[in-house]
């Protein structure tokens, strides 16, 4: 059922507007959220003895997990095969990916059996886990929107990146913060033992460290920084600020016109990050004050939230590109133009940045119903196209 499921949800480039198909794929996934539900809702409650528990708890979440075998259970010598170091440093693909602001990000993806294993332990983990209410990324039901509307209508607001984020985490900050946050749960050193050595690989210095690019890697570092969280909210109450953290960008914000952050309450903040074996990223740290226009995590906030005009422009622009020169060489455009050397489809990215806008401004927005209705007719006239290729074979 699940293969089915996961196929329902991969939209083909050459049929973009799926008319025939909607039915069949709303009802597979009415059958894959109630299936997930049902599963989420009995892991809230479970604790975990040892390692026996654990391998079955992980079959047991296996029905939502793409290339886990489901008449074949995976047996405890299984999973522990990437349990030891050796065979977890062959078990992740390096590549690289262009960053926005320049250089390079190491993403380390694990091999699909690893990968399958860490999805169970995340969704385990995920149910288990209850992140600090200051905490938006990686957290059902939070995103990028609700960490800006923490600071809707603040006059100031002071930013920072975390630097070099889930590799600054180690596998002893891992166990420590499981122990604290979850030993209630996971009642087992093996246990705890396990998921440790499962979730990291060794850096260069042979240190093992949350990898970029494990499914684990997110709900891990909120539950080793829910007590940073705490920290960072309480001193966000002292100086009368409001406090949200997305990931590695944390964010303070304050309703006087203050011109910048004073060097005695940012060296408390700088120590709080160094207590947890974090630096910050100095290239990233912005302070945005009256007369500016203040952001967080690239949501302009003011009075409401909204997108910045950049992100408008260049919707409008992918749309013109296809509206001008048909898919096929608005596509070729695209690559060459827009991707810095990554592979992506166009379509897909103009349906992910116009769900965005949908999510910011609403469904309700002008601005949105108008860039939807001119991306829906030009689906329509590609589904035209390709069934005219087609009837023409």
């Amino acid at each position: 059922m699940h293969s089915l499921v996961h196929s329902a949800h991969c939209r083909s480039l050459d049929h973009p507007a799926h008319t025939k198909v909607r039915p069949m794929f709303s009802l597979l996934s009415q059958i894959d959220k109630i299936m997930r539900d049902q599963i989420v809702k009995y892991l809230k409650d479970i604790t975990i003895g040892n390692p026996k528990e654990l391998f079955d708890v992980l079959n047991f979440i296996a029905p939502l997990i793409d290339g886990w075998s489901l008449t074949e259970p995976k047996s405890g010598r299984q999973i522990m095969r990437f349990a030891s170091v050796k065979a977890r440093q062959s078990a992740y693909v390096d590549f690289t990916i262009p960053k926005k602001s320049g250089g390079y990000r190491k993403i380390s993806a694990p091999v699909k059996p690893l990968k399958a294993i860490q999805s169970a332990i995340n969704i385990l983990l995920q149910a288990i886990f209850v992140p600090d209410e200051h905490a938006t990324g990686f957290v059902l039901n939070r995103s990028v929107k609700e960490n800006a509307l923490i600071h809707v209508g603040q006059t100031c607001i002071f930013n920072m990146d975390l630097e070099n984020f889930f590799p600054s985490i180690t596998k002893l900050m891992v166990r420590q913060a499981l122990h604290r946050e979850l030993g209630d749960r996971l009642q087992s050193n093996d246990v705890i033992n396990i998921i440790c050595r499962l979730c990291t690989v060794s850096d260069s210095e042979g240190v093992e460290v949350l990898p970029q690019g494990a499914p684990t890697s997110p709900v891990l570092s909120n539950i080793v920084l829910k007590s940073l969280d705490k920290d960072m909210s309480k001193l966000a109450e002292r100086m009368e600020c409001k406090y949200s953290r997305y990931a590695d960008d944390i964010t303070f914000s304050h309703s006087k016109s203050i011109r910048r952050m004073s060097p005695f309450w940012q060296s408390r903040l700088y120590n709080i990050i160094a207590k947890y074996g974090l630096k910050v990223n100095e290239k990233k740290t912005k302070t945005f004050v009256p007369g500016t226009r203040r952001e967080v995590t690239g949501v302009v906030v003011s009075d409401k939230i909204n997108v910045p005009r950049s992100y408008i422009k260049q919707l409008r622009v992918l749309l013109h590109l296809w509206e001008k020169y048909g898919y096929a060489q608005a596509q070729i455009i695209f690559t060459r133009d827009f991707c810095k050397g990554m592979e992506k489809n166009l379509v897909n990215v103009i349906d992910g940045k116009i769900n965005y806008l949908e999510m910011i401004k609403g469904k309700d927005d002008p601005t949105y119903r108008k860039f939807k209705s001119r991306f829906s007719h030009l689906q329509w006239k590609e589904k035209q196209y390709s069934n005219q290729i087609q009837n023409a074979i």
